[in-house]
C-alpha cells in the first residue's frame, strides 16, 4: 500500500482573512444600499411631485376664474401627495384669458429621516395646460 501525503497545514499569514475582509467590507456594502434605498425613493418622489403638479394644472384649467383655479390646483395637489408631504403650489405664469395656459409649480419637503441622516429635500414639479378652448373663462383684468 502507497501511503497517502500529508495534508500541510497552511501557513499563520492566511488565517481569518475573509473575516477581517467581511468585517471591512459590510459596512461599505451596507451604505452603497442605504444610497441606492435613498436615491430610489428621491426619484419616486419626484415622480409623484411631477404627476401632483399635472393634476393640479389640468384641475385649475377647467375653472371658470383664477380663484376657483387655484382652489382646485391645491385641493389636486394636496390629494395626489396625501401623507407625502404639504405641498405648496403656485400658479404664478398663468395667462387667464380665453385659450390661455396655466401653468403650476408644485413644491415639496422630501423627509430622509428614515436613512438616518435626518435631512430634506426639497422637491419641485411643474406644469403648463391650455385652458379649455370652448369654456367661457371669466377675466378680473381685461
Amino acid at each position: 500500500m502507497i501511503p497517502l501525503p500529508r495534508r500541510v497545514p497552511p501557513s499563520g499569514d492566511d488565517r481569518g482573512s475573509l473575516s477581517t475582509e467581511t468585517v471591512l467590507l459590510a459596512p461599505v456594502f451596507l451604505l452603497f444600499l442605504l444610497f441606492l434605498v435613498g436615491a430610489g425613493r428621491v426619484v419616486e418622489a419626484q415622480g409623484e411631485v411631477n404627476g401632483a403638479a399635472r393634476d393640479a394644472a389640468r384641475a385649475a384649467s377647467v375653472e371658470r376664474t383664477q380663484a376657483d383655479a387655484e382652489d382646485a390646483a391645491q385641493e389636486a395637489a394636496g390629494t395626489a401627495l396625501s401623507g407625502e408631504c404639504e405641498p405648496r403650489v403656485d400658479l404664478a405664469g398663468t395667462n387667464w384669458r380665453p385659450e390661455g395656459v396655466v401653468r403650476v409649480e408644485v413644491t415639496c419637503s422630501l423627509n430622509l429621516d428614515f436613512l438616518g441622516f435626518g435631512a430634506a429635500k426639497e422637491m419641485k414639479g411643474d406644469s403648463v395646460v391650455r385652458l379649455e378652448r370652448f369654456r367661457r373663462v371669466e377675466v378680473l383684468n381685461p
